[in-house]
């Protein structure tokens, strides 16, 4: 059930890119973030994740299950502040090809 949850919201963020609409992500709380490839690839990473763990038997052992937490709770920050990532490594500067201006050769 949760696969084909993600797999909605995943298509209806490829429609809206598609269609060109402006619109902001608010998936994770309210953001300025203009929905983008980014999130594309997050829902595609998870999706990925919840179809290779969904016959996965649950760790029984203490060690097991803090360790899953952690992972679980690194991985759910990663994920919920993927806009400010994108933004951090963001220049804002448009994408070109080829050699850089003002490079020496």
């Amino acid at each position: 059930m949760t696969l084909l949850l993600l797999a909605a919201f995943t298509t209806g963020i490829v429609r809206t890119l598609r269609s060109g609409t402006k619109a902001s992500c608010a998936c994770f709380g309210v953001s300025t973030a203009p929905i983008g490839r980014r999130h594309v690839v997050r829902n595609t990473v998870l999706l990925a994740l919840a179809a290779a763990l969904a016959g996965t038997p649950a760790p029984t052992q203490a060690a097991g299950v803090l360790i899953a937490a952690f992972g679980a709770l690194v991985g759910a920050l990663l994920v919920i502040f993927t806009d400010e990532l994108g933004t951090l490594f963001d220049d804002g500067a448009p994408r070109t090809s080829g050699r850089v201006r003002g490079s020496a050769p």
